[in-house]
């Protein structure tokens, strides 16, 4: 019998002694077990530094072996997951919005005297943009109309003399002998007036023909001091104020058509799964909780270099990142027009976006 610090009394089995078979082993090791369990119900029971430090490495131990595998179980699904979304589409982020864009140009070089239009505001075909001045259009368009009217008189006087020429050719000649010899010279003479003033109504008519061209010119040139919009849409990057002169050919004004469609341009490695007419989820950075829905239209028979990192190659022993010119290839994506009702002007031309096309 041993005693521990606070005097208690603690039997110790001596291995010298012979151990009794049947009941007294079992009635020794009731006993160990019994004092065990008394001695950690006893609050006073001091446990031994070594077992103090070796439990919190245990608990420590069982979390990390349990993160560890809850890690594994993520990853081995995650990387299932990742396989078959690959399998099932294909993704860009490299994407954008297009729309048809109508640049307004001056037909003729003049003075701007309004702009009928403001920044972002929405036009019909039709609608008047820009007024130049058309003092002088007006100015040519009345002395084409002069011209014109003075080449029909010009015209009527010709026909009149034809019609007269004619007249006198079928009055009859008198029968005597002084007309008798007279009369073949006075019918070659009259012939050659009809031919001369046949020619004149026809050189007079050609005038009339010539000037009325001119008039359609001067109107038309009239017309263009009123500069239109062709297409209908939303004003945009307006770049022309009254009292500014203009030249021909120069942009003022640019419309934006109301008819956006995607330009997603994927790598040549993703294009094998891709077909016209397939579904296209789409997301864009100015609307974060709306999804839009499309599909694939075309792909564009030329393409573009875009840097792209390659992953890392292991297996050689080089594990330094490569880059090279992967081709993309620009995939056009027209919206669903239920999906896109209510944001067809809201969208603006350049405007990011990501494409995710259903490829199973």
């Amino acid at each position: 019998m041993i005693f521990n610090n606070e005097g208690r009394a603690i039997e110790r089995l001596d291995s010298s002694q012979p151990i009794p078979n049947g009941t007294g082993l079992e009635s020794q090791m009731t006993s160990v077990l019994e004092q065990t369990e008394d001695s950690h119900s006893d609050p006073k029971t001091v446990i031994s530094p070594s077992k103090r430090h070796l439990l919190p490495k245990v608990i420590l131990g069982v979390l990390l072996g349990s993160g560890a595998i809850a890690a594994g179980t993520y990853a081995y699904r995650s990387s299932q997951h990742t396989h078959q979304y690959a399998t099932k589409s294909q993704e860009t982020d490299n994407a954008y919005v297009t729309a048809n864009i109508q640049p307004v140009t001056s037909p003729i070089s003049g003075i701007v005297t309004e702009v009928a239009v403001n920044d972002n505001q929405e036009v019909s075909p039709g609608r008047v943009l820009v007024k130049l001045d058309s003092s002088d259009a007006q100015v040519s368009l009345a002395q084409a109309k002069a011209s014109l009217e003075l080449a029909k008189q010009q015209a009527a006087l010709a026909r009149e003399k034809t019609v007269i020429i004619n007249s006198d050719t079928a009055k009859p000649a008198f029968a005597n002998k002084n007309n008798q010899a007279k009369q073949p010279a006075n019918r070659d003479k009259i012939l050659q007036a009809q031919t001369i003033n046949r020619q004149q109504y026809k050189t007079a008519l050609a005038v009339v023909a010539q000037k009325q061209v001119d008039l359609k010119k001067a109107e038309l040139q009239l017309s263009y001091s009123n500069i239109t919009a062709l297409i209908p849409g939303k004003v945009g990057n307006k770049n022309v104020s009254v009292g500014q002169r203009v030249e021909p050919g120069q942009t003022l004004i640019t419309v934006v058509q109301p008819s956006p469609w995607i330009v997603a341009n994927f790598k040549e490695t993703q294009l094998e799964k891709i077909q016209p007419g397939q579904k296209v989820a789409i997301k864009m950075a100015a609307f974060p909780t709306r999804q839009f829905l499309g599909k694939v239209e075309s792909m564009s028979p030329t393409s573009f270099g875009k840097v792209a990192l390659l992953p890392q190659d292991y297996t050689t022993g080089n594990s330094s990142t490569k880059t090279v010119d992967v081709p993309r290839i620009p995939v056009k994506i027209v919206f669903d027009p239920e999906s896109i009702h209510g944001y067809e002007s809201r969208m603006t031309p350049g405007m990011s976006a990501v494409a995710v096309i259903e490829t199973n």
